[in-house]
């Protein structure tokens, strides 16, 4: 099955009320209100999508992720650390890019984005990433197989991006007690609240269309 997860995770705040004055104090802008909808943990450019979860706060939307990677600190980032600033955020995108980022105590502790090769690599490992590291990302048979046409560095890119994605995974336990792709069909269906960005569906470019949903 093909993941699209793109979500941001605040852990044990109890619930929040959703509405438009939340969304803008994370530094999101111009967004509106539709309502009540399913959540969506894998939004189109432009939706937000945002949730209580058993006392967490689940925020999915598909820029956002962005908002933390980059090498300065953005109004998003720090916004959502002066909003919560001793709670643990954790986000996770995996499909619509590869990358995770945690945050404990206003501080990022982990950073890793991957792709061809690993573009970010900031933090010390986290313990989800160390476990991951002792199975067998790419079985024996699979190995030989790719020896055959790849180099050893394209084979050894292949395994961290194996690790990033199983690592990605196991950070869902930390909010939903079991990784996200182990959930029962009906643990999916979750309610939220929907908030859409008009402008950015009538904007072609999507550097454009993903910095438009936030604060500069």
């Amino acid at each position: 099955m093909g993941w699209n997860i793109t979500a941001t995770f605040i852990k044990d705040i109890g619930d929040l009320e959703i509405n438009l004055e939340l969304l803008n104090s994370l530094g999101f802008k111009d967004f509106e209100l539709i309502g009540e909808s399913d959540f969506n943990i894998g939004p189109e450019f432009g939706e937000t999508h945002i949730t209580n979860y058993k006392g967490s706060l689940i925020i999915a939307n598909s820029s956002l992720g962005w908002q933390f990677a980059k090498p300065t600190q953005t109004q998003a980032e720090k916004k959502f650390l002066e909003k919560f600033p001793n709670s643990e955020i954790i986000q996770v995108s995996i499909g619509h890019g590869l990358s995770y980022c945690v945050f404990q105590n206003g501080q990022k502790i982990r950073l890793r984005e991957a792709g061809d090769e690993i573009y970010q690599d900031f933090g010390n490992p986290l313990p989800e990433e160390i476990e991951s590291r002792k199975l067998e990302p790419i079985s024996k048979e699979d190995l030989e197989e790719m020896r055959a046409e790849l180099t050893e560095e394209e084979i050894q890119n292949e395994m961290e991006l194996e690790v990033t994605y199983d690592t990605a995974f196991e950070l869902t336990k930390r909010i939903f007690g079991k990784r996200y792709d182990e959930l029962e069909i009906s643990e999916y269906n979750m309610k939220g609240f929907k908030f859409v960005n008009k402008a950015v569906a009538t904007e072609k470019d999507y550097g454009k269309k993903s910095e438009m949903q936030f604060e500069q």
